[in-house]
């Protein structure tokens, strides 16, 4: 569940692993979900699930911005920073209306 302190942001995920040789399994997933990215928690859109030798990484996307390379990365799962989004966590996040 999302807690209001997080120690650091979501870690990206290794671009030499990510372009690595050997099969790289990934899952489509469209779900929101809320990740500690630029100091705070925002809510994103996990859009895939990749499996790299060393653990899984998801697409998220949390902003929609002209530059399209901008409010979007793979990130390392990890619970600490990339949570499924309730509609109790976004009260909880202050997101809700």
């Amino acid at each position: 569940m999302y807690s209001p302190t997080c120690p650091a942001d979501a870690e990206p995920a290794s671009r030499a692993e990510m372009a690595g040789p050997g099969p790289h399994p990934s899952v489509d997933a469209w779900q929101m979900v809320v990740v500690h990215v630029e100091g705070r928690w925002q809510p994103a859109l996990l859009t895939q699930w990749r499996r790299l030798p060393s653990g899984w990484v998801a697409h998220v996307r949390w902003r929609k911005s002209r530059d399209p390379g901008d409010g979007w990365a793979w990130l390392r799962h990890d619970p600490a920073t990339l949570q499924p989004l309730t509609p109790d966590d976004m009260d909880a996040a202050g997101l809700g209306a």
